[in-house]
């Protein structure tokens, strides 16, 4: 099996869609947060899924899919996450890095976002 920067390459051909990740900045008193204006795009692939879960503080969301990205990727609950052919604004539930132990030493091999609504 052939690799690239570490990882398998049979996982390249299944990240066939684009995300773009706007990095939130700040947040204000009132709770809104400032957003980036320089984006950066993902390769990845979305599975949609949709089931409803709570969030850290035990509220009430809708939960869209998941999706995966084959790298260490900078994104953080609170970024701003734009999915292709979708003027929403899905709100970013979760973010898991997943390793694999190569050589001894732990190397993050996807990064894994659950991305939802607030629910009702």
């Amino acid at each position: 099996m052939a690799y690239v920067s570490g990882q398998p390459t049979h996982w390249l051909k299944d990240m066939t869609d684009t995300i773009t990740v706007y990095k939130a900045t700040t947040v204000n008193n009132y709770g809104s947060k400032a957003i980036s204006a320089t984006p950066t795009t993902f390769s990845c692939r979305i599975i949609s899924d949709v089931k409803i879960s709570r969030d850290e503080q035990g509220t009430q969301v809708v939960e869209g899919g998941t999706l995966y990205i084959l790298s260490d990727a900078d994104i953080e609950v609170g970024d701003r996450l734009d999915l292709p052919g979708s003027n929403a604004d899905p709100r970013i539930l979760d973010v898991d890095k997943v390793t694999y132990s190569a050589n001894g030493t732990a190397t993050v091999h996807h990064t894994k976002v659950r991305f939802g609504s607030l629910g009702g």
